[in-house]
């Protein structure tokens, strides 16, 4: 009986240790966040604790933040990437859409679910490659061409809403401050910031929207802290990130992002890894997927690429008939290609076939029921 109560108490500990996607943190504790957030106060959303997680990460390429708001934008960076503190202090009630583009960007590398491909730097790496490709720089030390790695999805956040309507009495010499940003020693009573973020999945190939989603967040009160632990972006940014974070439309953005980046990771789901054919020698096939994606001894499906379907009317590819040609084994994995050997291929494989894992993807854990950090 003994033994059967231990046994007991050692399953229902194993499954209360369970990996959730993500958990919302303060100074009383953590809690599991359910698969629904849309109507939790954007106030347990600005501190949040992902989940360890180690299946397959899609490669997501983030386009520059779009500003739609009324609010007028600014960037605090300059040529040569140094963040200047006083742009944001004396900017208002401005949007800082290149510090937001930074915040995104890193929420989504503290996920560990997602490979980003940096696509508001493209141009800088393009032009460094041809700038290596024209003979002007010693060859070896120049940029190789054709090693951009694509991205499967694009992901642009646009901002549709922008109010820091910041009011209150100060902690410090006194009188009334509006749309000043809490920034410093001053201690702001009442304040309020909003922001409204539109996440867009974008298909990489063909350009077609294929997720959209508008989000809003409101902080209501002042005195929230945002957590450091976790974030490169207050090393990124400089004095940015410390100072936006104290201020009540930068805590409603991170938590914004947040909460976008959550249903982000519900949109493109846990997937089973997928890749192409480099190149098939014999009875070996050499794929451009590696660590991270799969395992030695993971068994693909090869799909032949059939013909290519046109639309007559936009001209985008409407995708291909594929037909299976049978399985591989994974036999060798490296970090950005693996080797597979043949088990029930009918005929060799050609560059550029597609090949899918049969591995199930790791299912997404969510909280049965919401319930505030230290409420019991």
């Amino acid at each position: 009986m003994r033994l059967t109560l231990i046994g007991l108490l050692l399953a229902f500990s194993g499954l209360a240790s369970a990996e959730y996607l993500a958990y919302a943190v303060n100074d009383k504790g953590r809690s599991p966040l359910p698969e629904r957030i849309d109507k939790i106060d954007a106030k347990h959303l600005l501190n949040v604790e992902w989940g360890a997680f180690d299946g397959r990460r899609t490669r997501v390429g983030v386009l520059q933040v779009d500003n739609n708001s009324g609010a007028g934008s600014f960037t605090m960076t300059g040529s040569d990437g140094t963040t200047y503190e006083s742009e944001w202090s004396t900017s208002g009630g401005m949007v800082p859409v290149n510090g937001i583009e930074a915040i995104v960007t890193d929420t989504m590398q503290r996920t560990g679910r997602f490979r980003l491909v940096e696509r508001a730097a493209l141009g800088n790496v393009l032009g460094e490659q041809d700038l290596a490709s024209s003979g002007r720089v010693a060859g070896p030390s120049g940029a190789a061409t054709g090693q951009v790695l694509g991205a499967e999805v694009l992901m642009q956040v646009v901002i549709t809403d922008y109010e820091d309507d910041t009011s209150g009495t100060s902690g410090g010499g006194g009188g009334l401050l509006r749309r000043v940003p809490l920034v410093g020693g001053i201690g702001i009573k009442n304040s309020k910031g909003r922001v409204g973020l539109n996440f867009r999945l974008i298909d990489a190939t063909t350009s077609e929207v294929l997720y959209t989603k508008q989000v809003e967040s409101i902080i209501k009160e002042s005195g929230f802290t945002v957590g450091a632990a976790g974030w490169t972006g207050s090393a990124l940014l400089g004095g940015f990130f410390s100072k936006y974070a104290k201020t009540p439309i930068g805590q409603a953005v991170i938590a914004g992002i947040n909460k976008g980046v959550y249903d982000v990771i519900k949109e493109i789901g846990a997937r089973p890894a997928e890749g192409s054919v480099i190149k098939a020698e014999g009875k070996r096939v050499w794929l451009n997927i590696g660590e991270g994606a799969v395992n030695t001894g993971e068994r693909l499906t090869v799909m032949s690429k059939g013909e290519e379907l046109i639309d007559p009317e936009t001209g985008i590819s409407l995708g291909s008939t594929d037909t299976a040609l049978g399985d591989v084994e994974v036999i060798q994995v490296a970090e950005k290609f693996s080797i597979a050997q043949w088990l029930t291929l009918a005929s060799a494989p050609n560059r550029g076939d597609r090949v899918v894992s049969q591995a199930p993807p790791p299912t997404i854990e969510f909280a049965a029921k919401w319930k505030p950090p230290g409420k019991r």
